[in-house]
């Protein structure tokens, strides 16, 4: 893929973006979400790519999740384009730290109640309509992208008319998309509902500012709604708001951690066999959520960053869980959506489809 060059221990790929930069970016995080980072040997937690686009060039980072989060990725980010513009001291940055303990620690009465919540947890999971592509085991994602100018705004106008948040409405509009995936559950069906699974930012509860400690805090949690796309966006993310507010305000987030603990102990007593499906059956989501607002995070650990890009692309693998993952960014200009998918288990054209139709709708709230 090009020439490559060698600083100190870290390897930077380089390749030209050729007549279509877009599309050269597009592939390079194809390319990137199936990055492996080796369980033997020296551990090297990120992959660098550069682009090289007119006079200047696109800087593509991968890194292994469990080190870090958008929000550290994105101060990362800034602090080396502050040190390629010149030299720039940065403070040391405590690096993930194991605080979940403390936080269980502090709060043992929610902590109590997010493992007795498990139950209900399952239980409302048989509600759920299986996502499509079950029986199909190939994991390779594919990518595509969407730039929406001026839809950050009318989202967050839209949000506060509503009384939701942004996340809300992100939510709701997955939600809706994605149930085109598959038809309509039959009247009689137990499994109506249409389920996405949001990321969770939990870091003021476990951790200092991003330009203090680089890692990843994260939880999450699921809404649902029954045949999403017979009813107005406003009355879904309403729903979705509902069920986030119940999550922050009871600190429900811990029920996640737990339920990741738990599914971690019984993914080591499954057999290869049923590993693939494990999630699916068991926790049915059909897309997975991640939003970021980049203004505040870009300069965090280095203020000489200068001006944060508009045109922030971003891609998030989808791993086991679901078979499709929104990665949303809110620029402070636009809305940037990339959104990685199993070709295995959602076709292209479908997903092509379900992208069009969320990026329409997501520049149509008025």
């Amino acid at each position: 893929m090009g020439d490559e060059l060698q600083v100190e221990r870290v390897v930077v790929g380089v390749a030209d973006a050729g007549a279509d930069a877009q599309a050269a970016v597009r592939a390079t995080i194809e390319r990137l979400l199936d990055h492996p980072f080796p369980a033997d040997g020296e551990y090297e937690p990120f992959a660098f790519e550069a682009v090289r686009d007119g006079g200047g060039f696109w800087l593509a980072l991968a890194y292994d999740h469990i080190v870090a989060g958008g929000d550290s990725a994105v101060a990362l980010l800034g602090a080396l384009v502050a040190r390629y513009a010149g030299p720039m001291p940065i403070a040391p940055l405590d690096r993930h730290p194991a605080r979940f303990r403390r936080m269980i620690a502090r709060h043992p009465i929610a902590a109590a109640a997010a493992m007795a919540g498990l139950p209900r947890l399952a239980w409302r999971a048989r509600r759920a309509r299986r996502a499509p592509g079950l029986e199909r085991r190939e994991a390779a994602n594919a990518f595509v992208m969407a730039s929406l100018p001026g839809a950050d705004e009318k989202i967050g106008v839209a949000a506060k008319r509503w009384g939701v948040t942004r996340n809300d409405v992100l939510m709701a509009a997955v939600i809706r998309a994605v149930a085109g995936l598959k038809p309509p559950a039959g009247p009689a069906s137990r499994r109506r509902e249409v389920a996405v699974a949001s990321v969770m930012n939990i870091r003021s509860e476990c951790a200092a500012p991003v330009e203090r400690v680089f890692g990843q805090f994260l939880s999450s949690f699921r809404a649902s709604h029954p045949d999403p796309r017979g009813v107005p966006l406003a009355d879904v993310a309403r729903v979705v708001h509902a069920e986030s507010r119940d999550v922050r305000a009871r600190r429900r987030y811990l029920r996640s951690l737990a339920a990741l603990a738990v599914s971690g102990f019984a993914w080591r007593l499954v057999g290869e066999d049923r590993r693939h499906s494990i999630y699916a059956k068991h926790y049915p989501v059909w897309a997975g959520l991640t939003t970021l607002v980049l203004p505040g995070l870009w300069s965090a650990m280095a203020p000489s960053a200068g001006a944060r890009p508009a045109a922030y692309r971003r891609g998030v693998s989808t791993g086991p869980l679901a078979p499709v993952v929104v990665a949303a960014t809110f620029t402070g200009t636009s809305l940037e959506l990339g959104v990685s998918f199993r070709p295995a288990a959602v076709p292209p054209d479908a997903l092509a489809r379900t992208l069009e139709s969320l990026a329409a709708e997501l520049s149509g709230i008025s």
